[in-house]
């Protein structure tokens, strides 16, 4: 297949769940198809990126336009089309792309690249939006700690919804990660076309060096300015760490993620530590005696989850946090409540036999459900249903004079 992928950023380095997924799949299946990629971003492409794509095309993302007054913008607040800005400049490229030679189907990765898909009736669209916006939304929206952040999150998840109800329909199929946000979507869109594909680990390289720190070390990690998770590192850290403190006063906690709010940076302190960026995650997850993932929002597989299951950590997490992974409550514990989040990491800390059983469980979990080529194979057969049954190639021969088809 040739295949034309859309991304609101340039999928490298590999520091979030976004550039995870697009990049590991590209690295996937350009193997097996020739895959073209604009992307919005700055300078030029990644070595990295060389050798996924036959071509790359980077736009400079526009400042977003804040035009109008108070009203006129307080107005189009919860309008579907505001939501995610739609550039001109980025849908002229992507048509003169599209007019110089043919495609089999458009790959979206994200949501916010589905105004420019839908304005490309023409070519088949796969919406690969990963997790629902609206439960999303809705989870934020009552994990909310004040009246002005309610209203703020109640704006976002109206005009999130409008949006969903507006860009899904033209999608050939719109692809996430869990179950549960396909369950979701369906009662907004009744007959839509829905795939779940999880998200995957590379378990090559996520593989642990051996050993825990000498200190009772507990490690969250995540981008930490994505709200849920700079709300979950800030909840854990001043509710439930010092219930863990009145019975077990040496533990230390790591927060380890790009990009700190300053609530978070505000964390730091003595047992606390708060790193910001770091180049490779695996050195801070081996020091983990408990891998905590205290989640109260947000949707999706959680890929900090496969990564420390990949390294062999027992991890604690709350209920959000385990959607769409697999045999639940015999590789992790699962608890809510600041006391029950408190309680399941005492127990860890107390059990060296259950931190290496729940370890071990994880790995072999990560291996057998959750590796990135098994993941692009079925992938792959999404993709494949949405260019159908004739190919760009096939179309050009048939196209060709019949003394060339010969």
């Amino acid at each position: 297949m040739k295949i034309l992928l859309l991304t609101h950023k340039v999928p490298w380095p590999l520091h979030d769940g976004y550039n995870l997924h697009n990049y590991n799949y590209s690295r996937q299946l350009c193997t097996r198809h020739e895959l073209h990629l604009i992307s919005l971003g700055e300078g030029a492409p990644p070595e990295a990126l060389e050798g996924l794509y036959r071509s790359i095309q980077i736009v400079p993302r526009r400042p977003e336009p804040r035009s109008g007054g108070i009203l006129s913008r307080a107005m189009r607040a919860l309008s579907a089309d505001e939501l995610h800005d739609f550039d001109p400049a980025v849908l002229a490229i992507i048509e003169r792309t599209l007019a110089r030679e043919p495609f089999d189907l458009l790959w979206v990765g994200g949501a916010k690249m589905l105004v420019y898909s839908r304005r490309i009736p023409s070519l088949p669209a796969f919406g690969d939006v990963a997790d629902d916006g609206v439960k999303d939304g809705w989870t934020q929206m009552w994990a909310s700690s004040g009246v002005l952040s309610f209203l703020r999150r109640w704006r976002d998840y109206v005009s999130t919804k409008r949006f969903q109800l507006a860009y899904f329909p033209h999608c050939r199929v719109v692809n996430v990660v869990t179950e549960e946000d396909c369950a979701s979507l369906l009662r907004q869109l009744p007959g839509l076309q829905v795939s779940v594909v999880h998200n995957g680990v590379d378990v090559d390289y996520f593989q642990s060096a051996g050993g825990e720190a000498p200190q009772p070390t507990l490690v969250f990690e995540g981008s930490m300015g994505f709200t849920p998770n700079a709300e979950a590192a800030v909840y854990f850290c001043r509710e439930v760490l010092p219930l863990i403190r009145e019975k077990e006063p040496r533990v230390r906690m790591l927060v380890v993620g790009n990009r700190p709010t300053p609530e978070v940076n505000a964390l730091a302190g003595p047992g606390v530590e708060v790193s910001g960026f770091v180049p490779d995650v695996r050195p801070y997850l081996d020091q983990a005696w408990v891998f905590v993932c205290p989640l109260r929002s947000g949707a999706g597989i959680k890929n900090k989850i496969l990564q420390a299951w990949s390294m062999k950590k027992a991890v604690v997490a709350t209920s959000i946090s385990v959607s769409g992974l697999v045999d639940v409550g015999a590789n992790l514990l699962v608890a809510d409540g600041k006391r029950e989040l408190a309680e399941a990491v005492l127990r860890l800390l107390a059990d060296s036999e259950l931190r290496r059983t729940l370890g071990e469980r994880g790995r072999a979990t990560a291996i057998a459900h959750y590796g990135w080529s098994a993941k692009a194979r079925q992938l792959e057969a999404q993709l494949a249903a949405v260019a159908g049954p004739r190919p760009a190639a096939r179309a050009r021969a048939l196209q060709a004079p019949e003394s060339e088809r010969r």
